[in-house]
């Protein structure tokens, strides 16, 4: 197991005695070449610290994750996605070349324009293929302090339109800088009657958005509400992340609610990162997650089938809680590249990855064979792939 910062802690426990190879400290900005726009980095540099240091030269990623921890070489060994892939395609689009470990411990490099097939399975491998310790990245000029985004969004009730609505907003994104669709799916509430008298169930609560978000100039007042939506999340995000229990779900769902009603003006960095904010702090516990890069010609049919699936084992079993989905749209010659080695036509994407929080007591190995059967069987027939996010 390569890891290159620090191990987070779900409630999952890792294999026996397993073996851990850290890349925290490798950790360094190497270089910044401003007349190509390339940076220079080792696998353990945080994307956080990269882009900084870009930002003071005026450049900055184009993809990063939606977390302030994620590390050049994990984001590189699982394919990287943003909600601006939809413009600039994953994070391995952006390599320019790597230098890797292999499991003899001999050192080599590739890239783009040598040893190019050995740079295309080390991509997106998970370290099975190599352990990345250096890549270099391609930048664009941009200011993420000083570009400020404005929010269209739309909210559904039912999960038809949404569907529908992300369809066509990841075949004709405009020009968006960023975008984002999530839904969220919880499981029958009960509620405590008078002592002696039982429980009154309640329906679930269905309720989805998509989110476009478009450059625009921002007033003195949007400024100033920006600011203070800004510390509100963070609070509620902390708030969140102390509240432990039942006792603290009102407050972890509010979290997660502030992402879904995002601020009307925000700049590009605050939006890259707005998920950080609160919505981690609010998925507590153990969940099963699965994300699969969907051909845009089988998208819909794909994130019904998904959804079915889910949903159906949890009216069976009641072995999930709250099934969530986020879903972005996906340009990537990586993934044309991989269509087209597989013989179908090279399309765009779209990510969906669906987050199911479990009730372990009520999920045994049998159950899991049979979602895990189910969703490679979508896989198969869909041609689409897996995607395992770091």
């Amino acid at each position: 197991m390569v890891c290159g910062g620090e191990l987070l802690d779900e409630g999952l426990t890792l294999p026996a005695q397993p073996t851990v190879v850290s890349l925290r400290r490798m950790n360094q900005v190497l270089d910044i070449n401003l007349g190509r726009r390339t940076v220079r980095v080792q696998a353990g540099a945080k994307l956080s610290d990269i882009d900084r240091r870009l930002g003071a030269h005026g450049l900055g990623l184009p993809i990063v994750g939606d977390h302030r921890d994620i590390t050049a070489g994990g984001f590189a060994s699982v394919g990287g996605v943003s909600a601006a892939s939809h413009k600039h395609g994953l994070f391995i689009d952006q390599i320019v070349d790597l230098e890797y470990v292999d499991t003899d411990g001999r050192i080599g490099t590739c890239g783009r324009t040598h040893h190019t097939e050995r740079f295309q399975r080390i991509l997106g491998a998970g370290g099975r293929a190599g352990i990345i310790t250096a890549l270099t990245l391609d930048a664009v000029e941009i200011d993420k302090e000083r570009t400020w985004l404005t929010t269209n969004a739309d909210r559904f009730l039912d999960f038809d339109s949404f569907v529908e609505h992300a369809y066509a907003e990841i075949a004709r994104p405009g020009n968006a800088e960023l975008q984002v669709g999530r839904w969220v799916d919880t499981a029958p509430l009960k509620v405590a009657r008078p002592v002696g008298t039982g429980h009154v169930q309640l329906g679930t609560v269905r309720f989805g958005q998509w989110s476009s978000l478009y450059p625009t100039a921002p007033t003195r007042g949007l400024r100033a509400r920006r600011e203070v939506g800004s510390r509100a999340r963070k609070s509620l995000g902390a708030i969140a992340s102390a509240a432990p229990g039942k006792a603290g779900m009102p407050v972890r769902n509010a979290a997660a609610g502030a992402v879904l009603f995002a601020p009307k003006v925000q700049t590009l960095r605050d939006a890259e990162y707005l998920a950080d904010t609160a919505l981690s702090s609010s998925e507590r516990g153990p969940a099963y997650r699965v994300g699969v890069f969907a051909p845009l010609s089988s998208y819909t049919s794909v994130f019904y089938r998904l959804h079915d699936l889910f949903s159906g084992h949890r009216e069976r079993t009641g072995c999930f809680t709250v099934i969530s989905a986020m879903t972005y749209g996906v340009r990537s010659r990586y993934l044309r590249a991989e269509s087209a080695a597989r013989g179908l036509p090279p399309e765009d994407h779209g990510l969906i990855t669906f987050t199911c929080r479990l009730r372990p007591a009520a999920l045994p190995s049998e159950l899991l064979r049979d979602i895990m059967s189910g969703i490679e069987e979508i896989c198969r027939s869909e041609n689409t792939l897996r995607y395992e996010a770091e």
